[in-house]
């Protein structure tokens, strides 16, 4: 490597934000690009009209010591906010959005949104990748965050170069789709206290009013539906029309039947199956490349948080 690494980073979720800053701490030259229109991965918001929605992740706990330490600072410079307490652990949001924490955390990176990449291959002792509008990025190493699927993908005939094992366990990485749907009422809600529930029956997983969560501003409330697995699993590919209007049929109790507008998003990836959770993987060949996400640390945002970490320690050893 030369005297000032450098490093690609395959999206901006908090795996490849997290992984990013501490590499640059590290004196690392490192290039964050995402083929979004923004950054956070699953922790996103949206907007329908004057309705605020986080539609991926509504929340996050704290159990690694760890990752205590971060949302203290976090915490201390405002980004995020405590919301309520279950189980005996915080749950956590972000002012004004999840997407808006992920915002805070690219601010000071050099992070290139709307990249998507076509091809990544070996160049010397690093990599070369390609975008499918013909732009170049080379650095000495790699690191991917997107779902080992889309991951191996790209990497094509080069994955055939990881280290034994590598490949292996990426390919036993499965995920649980899930179909959001944002609700825009007319007036306040019927979610209780403090502003989410999980039923116990039926395919809704849980129903968020961003309203009572402060996320979202005004009298109207904003409400985020996630189906179950089960659902989004067996209706993956009927049509969204369909979907949302089964998911409001079963949502009216908590709605009131006051629904002025709505959206529906398919997240193919949402949430981790369990399995067994490396933190990250790492291959010195083709060239040093790490592995990072949610999906290789058990799900949730502390786990992309601790994945993002364990794949730039990977690369600084």
């Amino acid at each position: 490597m030369s005297a000032q690494p450098s490093c690609l980073i395959v999206g901006a979720g908090m795996a490849g934000l997290t992984a990013a800053s501490a590499l640059s701490a590290g004196g690392w030259q490192v290039t964050v690009v995402d083929k979004g229109r923004g950054v956070g991965g699953r922790m996103a918001t949206r907007r329908i009209s004057d309705g605020r929605f986080d539609h991926g992740a509504q929340f996050f706990t704290v159990r690694d010591p760890g990752f205590r330490e971060q949302v203290e600072l976090w915490v201390h410079r405002g980004w995020v906010l405590p919301w309520f307490e279950d189980g005996g652990h915080t749950r956590y949001r972000a002012e004004g959005g999840m997407s808006q924490l992920a915002k805070h955390l690219a601010a000071p990176l050099n992070v290139r949104s709307g990249v998507k990449l076509s091809e990544v291959s070996p160049l010397g002792n690093g990599w070369r990748a390609t975008s499918d509008t013909g732009e170049a990025f080379d650095a000495d190493a790699l690191v991917l965050t997107a779902p080992p699927e889309q991951s191996l993908a790209l990497l094509g005939d080069c994955a055939l170069g990881l280290a034994d094992g590598v490949v292996e366990q990426l390919g036993t990485v499965d995920f649980d789709p899930c179909f959001a749907l944002m609700v825009l009422l007319n007036g306040s809600s019927r979610v209780p206290e403090p502003g989410y529930f999980r039923p116990q029956l039926g395919p809704i997983e849980w129903l968020a009013d961003n309203t009572r969560k402060g996320v979202s501003r005004g009298p109207r409330s904003a409400v985020t539906v996630h189906a179950t697995g089960d659902f989004s699993r067996m209706n993956f590919d009927a049509p969204l029309d369909e979907v949302a209007s089964r998911l409001l049929v079963a949502a009216d109790p908590w709605l009131g039947g006051s629904v002025e507008s709505w959206q529906i998003h398919r997240w193919k990836y949402a949430k981790p199956v369990a399995g067994t959770w490396p933190g990250c993987l790492f291959s010195r060949a083709p060239s040093p490349v790490a592995f990072a996400g949610d999906g290789l640390a058990g799900g949730r945002v502390e786990g992309a948080f601790l994945s993002g970490l364990a794949a730039a320690r990977s690369l600084k050893y």
